[in-house]
């Protein structure tokens, strides 16, 4: 008996839009959340209002069906950032993180660009972020918990 084993490739499309479903993105970013105090009223406040002025974007990614990933984004002219960057724990390792950087870098289409990342998820984006030309510029202890420092990468 031979044994074959066959690799299926996720299918996923990347858009940026900024009409998203709010319950469905919060209910992506829940891992987030408890990362940064007030996340969901941040969420559904501030950067629900700064869309609809045009200020913020979100790349998103999914198969059709589910969110599998997302890029929140602030495109003002004082200040191109990231402000959140999350792909599912199941998606992972599938080049969906890397096509969402790209698509959210080519949104801003800014070299001054930046992203703050806590030190929880550090290790984890540290790879991504160097590969696509960040590079740690400065950290701050506590700047949105007590017991946690956030790094600032930057282009």
């Amino acid at each position: 008996m031979t044994t074959t084993n066959i690799l299926t490739k996720t299918s996923f499309s990347l858009e940026v839009t900024q009409d998203i479903g709010f319950p469905a993105l919060r209910a992506l970013l829940q891992d987030v959340a408890p990362l940064y105090p007030c996340f969901d009223a941040w969420l559904n406040f501030t950067f629900r209002r700064n869309m609809r002025m045009g200020e913020r974007s979100v790349v998103i990614a999914h198969d059709g069906n589910q969110l599998m990933g997302a890029a929140l984004l602030k495109l003002r002219r004082e200040e191109s950032k990231i402000c959140t960057f999350f792909v599912k724990p199941a998606y992972r390792d599938m080049n969906i993180g890397t096509e969402l950087m790209d698509a959210a870098l080519a949104t801003l289409d800014r070299n001054d660009t930046f992203i703050t990342v806590s030190d929880d998820r550090k290790c984890e984006l540290t790879p991504l972020l160097m590969s696509k030309g960040f590079s740690v510029s400065h950290s701050i202890d506590g700047l949105y918990r007590p017991s946690s420092t956030e790094y600032f990468f930057t282009l």
